[in-house]
């Protein structure tokens, strides 16, 4: 298992290529965390970063989405070949997780590799 500060980050074109390979696969409410994580990397200049909750809701889940996002990191593991154990926790192979160290909340942000890839994706094929 790798540690975090080990862990195997793809390269931009990589993640593009994934977006082409498995988007069209994913869930409607996957397409929207997806949505709602690249719009805050994009027009959110300085919180960049989203509790779960709020996934949830852009997503129309009841409760906490970090299953849900779990779930849409798993695809991208299989996509890179990843072995089971490789990944602490799937949903890193999309995101990272960091904690508030004054309110003790989790955040997450897309892999900024992720987050330009997403946007040449929206731009190839979205909008």
């Amino acid at each position: 298992m790798l540690k975090d500060t080990e862990r195997y980050i793809p390269s931009e074109d990589k993640y593009l290529e994934a977006f082409h390979s498995i988007y069209e696969g994913l869930t409607l409410g996957h397409k929207a965390i997806l949505n709602k994580l690249y719009q805050h990397c994009y027009f959110m200049k300085d919180n960049r970063r989203l509790r779960t909750w709020e996934l949830s809701e852009a997503a129309g889940y009841d409760g906490d989405s970090s299953g849900q996002i779990g779930h849409l990191g798993a695809s991208f593991c299989k996509f890179f070949g990843g072995k089971d154990g490789e990944f602490e926790q799937p949903a890193l192979a999309i995101v990272n997780w960091f904690v508030d160290e004054t309110n003790g909340y989790w955040y997450i942000e897309l892999i900024p590799e992720a987050a330009r890839a997403f946007k040449r994706f929206r731009l190839e094929t979205i909008e």
